[in-house]
Order: C-alpha cells, then structure tokens, then sequence
C-alpha cells in the first residue's frame, strides 16, 4: 500500500490501509486509531512546549493549537508515540504505515494526528464557524459569544429594516 499524504479524505485514507469505509469493524478500527492519536493530540494541547518559538513567546497563544505551530521535531515525535503506543487492535495497521517517504516516519499516525489537528481548528471547521456549536463561535480556538435573531416566519423590508 503506498502512502498518502494528510490531506487525503478519510476514505481514501481507509482505503489506503486496507480497509472498507462502508464495513463497520472497519470503522471501530480506524474509530480506535483516531482516540490513540486524541490522545497525543491532547498531550500536545497541554503547554506551549511543543510550539514554535514565535507562537511560544506569544501571551495570547492558548489551546488548542494548529498543527502548522508545533515544531516539526514534536510533530515526528507525536507521529511515533502514537505509534509507539499502539493498542493490540490497532498496532496491526499503524504497522502498516511505517515508511521513509516524505509522509514518515509513519504516514497512518501522521494522517490521523493532522486530521485530529484538522478537525479542531475553527478556521476548517464550518460548523463551528457558522456558530452551531452551542451558540458560541471559536475564533483562533478561543471561544467568544455569537449574537442571537430571532427567526422569522417570513421577510418583510419593513419589519427587517431594509426599507
């Protein structure tokens, strides 16, 4: 199987491995590789060790962080300790993903860290940035409150101030 890179979707990502998207043991699978790398992803969002020295010094940089801040030294180690701690379930096909391509050292743990990474920045997430998360809106990943109009039943320039 020749790796991808972090960008590709999650179905190609499954396919790349192997695997089925539609197979529902295969969603457990890639479902229990996505916790192991919440779990680094989680470590990393801890302190500002992990950061560039730009964005480190930085007193308005808070969690969680972008992927394009961490060092490039603590996005391989990431890449590894998710590797490294791999469950019984899933060692099988992060094994799979060793390589030294430019997406190593391991391109399965890569692509579900970025993903993880992905998913949490505000700035890709239109959900989040539409405010349908509970009514609060994350700018930057910080939180900030999103003013509320009532829903109307219909338009009318005079009433919506238009006219």
């Amino acid at each position: 199987m020749p790796p991808v890179g972090p960008r590709v979707s999650k179905e190609e990502f499954i396919h790349a491995l192997g695997l089925n998207p539609q197979d529902p043991q295969h969603e457990q699978y890639y479902r229990a590789m996505r916790d192991e790398a919440i779990m680094v992803y989680n470590h990393m969002n801890q302190d500002t060790s992990h950061l560039l020295d730009s964005v480190r010094t930085d007193p308005n940089t808070r969690p969680p962080f972008f992927w394009h801040h961490i060092l490039p030294d603590h996005q391989r180690w990431a890449i590894m300790e998710i590797w490294r701690n791999a469950g019984p379930l899933t060692r099988p096909l992060f094994d799979r993903g060793a390589t030294n391509s430019e997406y190593g050292p391991n391109w399965v743990a890569g692509w579900l860290l970025y993903s993880v990474f992905r998913s949490r920045d505000v700035r890709n997430n239109r959900n989040r940035r539409k405010g349908e998360s509970n009514g609060a809106v994350a700018d930057a990943g910080r939180p900030r409150q999103v003013e509320e109009t009532p829903k109307k039943g219909y338009y009318d320039p005079v009433r919506n101030g238009t006219l």
